[in-house]
């Protein structure tokens, strides 16, 4: 939060005043004494920024150049205190020197020091500097209670994409908006740990330790790291040294000129401003320019000059040796190796319509993770956060709709509208189902409490009716489309290790109509002979999937067999051997990987 600056002192503000400023320009979310975070915006957005409503007050350009007022600041006052104090008799020109050497070592210090200091925090990886290049970083987490790490992360990552919006011009280099968490910013063990737990932060690999990311669904696509501006102290430095020079230079070409005025022979000596600033800059380089000083004063300048232009000298060749090193190569390669990290967490959001399928997802997930359902809201639609699961740590959410496809609260409409909000990479169907191949009335091998994967879905709702000789004739219509291959291939792989309900795979009729009759039963059985279940939401899903890169295929229990016979007992019975199966797929079965599209 308040990183080494150029020199000695820290590159911010003291806390309160920090913690005032970011309250002052939103950048401090907060929720409680108990609960808060601090972010700071890109170092490389720093201008447009700077450019602001919220950089341009006076709080914010006291906080961005703090470390240049403390850094050049009490310098540049002492050198202008030098310039009249020089003028005053008999002691002036000693105080005069005293003043510009204080100066002086003052600025030595400052850099001999910081470029240690820096030398040091890059040696151990403390800097932290480059994951702040192109994105937010949270530089302060304080949790008294960790379960809401996760709902802080998120509110803080909600915060930055408002003040970009607000704030920040569009950059196409930004990549995905993300938000960076120093997990050195938490300020306990146990919010560390809830922090690094949380399904809203993701590792950022090995090439940056100690460092999370933070961003809700979808996949990541790295920023273009050549549009990363460094931020350098060098002209600061060379302004303040040819400030110093120049003063110097006046200073000893007063004292050689007082000098040698007796002797009215000023030749080979710096008596004159142009001779005395020429002599310091040869000095810097251990040259004396064809000119030799006679006071003590010009003598005492000399000797720092050497030291002022080592150091300058260093200074250059450090900002050279950054600038032409392999910098943009290794963010290139740290984002790289964060977009696969990334890109292999996956978000599936499961769908359900009954609170006895609801119910049960929850119970499963939870009895798998330990992590209670968090109700949230994405897209204006309420949603159950239900944490991670397997250790890929695929990130699970649940929602629930009304029965059926055509009702403004039914499948189709509502999630056409949250999965763009929720981004998944998977949409699961859970819940009940009827069954068509019935051990004991069609000879088949299914039993309550089985659970049916799609392979394809069937809709029975589009037909044609016609009468031929007398007789109604049915054409059906209706679309028969396959499920998503990798997560209907990932289930599959989940079924050696299973020992719960047997599991049927096969095409599933998807309609409006809610079947309790044996006679449609049978009339389905006959024109689908392949079918192994239906069920009436599916094709909502179906659709409301079209065209998006998300992935979907439905996992239901038999609850009955579409005549009529379903009692709250078998709905319980299937609603959980599906979700245990869904759970028990993403825990322990092989994760597919991620959809395009």
């Amino acid at each position: 939060m308040r990183p080494p600056g150029v020199g000695i002192h820290r590159s911010r503000p003291p806390l309160g005043l920090l913690l005032y400023v970011a309250a002052w320009d939103g950048r401090l979310v907060w929720r409680s004494a108990d609960e808060f975070a601090l972010i700071q915006p890109p170092i490389a957005r720093g201008r447009d920024w700077a450019r602001s409503a919220a950089g341009r007050t006076w709080l914010g350009r006291l906080d961005r150049w703090w470390d240049h007022l403390v850094f050049g600041v009490p310098p540049f006052l002492l050198l202008t205190a030098s310039v009249p104090a020089a003028f005053v008799p008999v002691v002036g020109p000693r105080v005069a020197l005293l003043l510009v050497g204080i100066a002086l070592l003052y600025i030595l210090a400052q850099v001999t020091v910081g470029l240690i200091l820096r030398s040091v925090n890059r040696m151990w990886g403390t800097s932290g500097d480059s994951v702040r290049g192109l994105h937010w970083t949270v530089v302060l987490v304080h949790l008294t209670d960790p379960a809401n790490a996760d709902r802080l992360l998120r509110a803080a990552l909600d915060q930055s994409q408002y003040l970009t919006r607000t704030n920040i011009r569009p950059d196409v280099a930004e990549g995905t908006h993300a938000l960076m968490c120093l997990e050195r910013a938490v300020t306990t063990v146990e919010a560390r740990q809830a922090v690094r737990d949380a399904p809203s932060a993701t590792d950022s690999g090995p090439d940056r330790p100690g460092v999370l990311v933070v961003f809700d669904g979808g996949g990541f696509v790295p920023p273009d790291p050549g549009a990363h501006r460094q931020i350098s102290f060098i002209p600061l430095l060379l302004t303040g040294t040819a400030l110093a020079v120049a003063v110097a230079g006046l200073l000893v070409a007063n004292a050689e000129a007082g000098a040698c005025a007796t002797a009215q022979d000023c030749a080979g000596r710096p008596a004159t401003w142009i001779d005395a600033m020429t002599w310091l800059i040869y000095r810097m380089v251990l040259d004396d320019a064809g000119l030799t000083p006679a006071t003590t004063q010009a003598r005492i300048f000399g000797w720092l000059m050497p030291q002022l232009g080592l150091v300058v000298l260093l200074c250059l060749v450090v900002a050279g040796r950054r600038q032409a090193s392999t910098f943009k190569k290794r963010q290139a390669r740290t984002y790289a190796h964060l977009e696969a990290t990334i890109n292999r967490r996956l978000r599936v959001l499961v769908l359900t319509v009954m609170d006895v399928e609801r119910d049960a997802v929850i119970r499963a997930v939870t009895a798998a993770n330990g992590r209670q359902a968090e109700p949230d809201t994405l897209g204006g639609y309420p949603v159950f956060r239900l944490g991670r699961l397997g250790d890929q740590g695929t990130e699970v959410l649940l929602a629930q709709f009304a029965q059926g496809i055509v009702t403004p609260a039914a499948m189709m409409l509502t999630a056409e509208r949250l999965i763009p909000a929720v981004q998944p990479d998977y949409v699961i169907l859970a819940g009940i189902c009827f069954g068509l191949w019935s051990s004991e009335h069609d000879g088949g091998a299914q039993g309550l409490g089985d659970v049916v994967v799609s392979e394809y879905v069937h809709n029975v709702d589009h037909r044609k009716v016609t009468d031929e000789d007398g007789s109604e004739r049915i054409i059906w219509r209706g679309e028969r489309v396959p499920a998503s291959t990798p997560l209907l291939l990932a289930f599959k792989a989940a079924t050696p290790g299973w020992t719960g309900r047997p599991v049927h795979f096969g095409t599933v009729l998807s309609g409006s109509t809610l079947v309790g009759s044996a006679t449609l039963r049978a009339q389905l059985r006959r024109e689908f002979e392949e079918a192994a279940a239906g069920e009436k939401e599916l094709t909502g899903v179906y659709v409301a999937t079209a065209g998006r890169r998300s992935g979907w295929i439905m996992v239901k229990g038999i609850s009955d067999w579409g005549t009529g016979e379903l009692t709250d007992s078998t709905r319980q019975l299937a609603a959980k051997a599906s979700a245990d199966f869904i759970v028990h797929t993403l825990t322990f079965g092989i994760p597919p990987v991620r959809p395009y599209g």
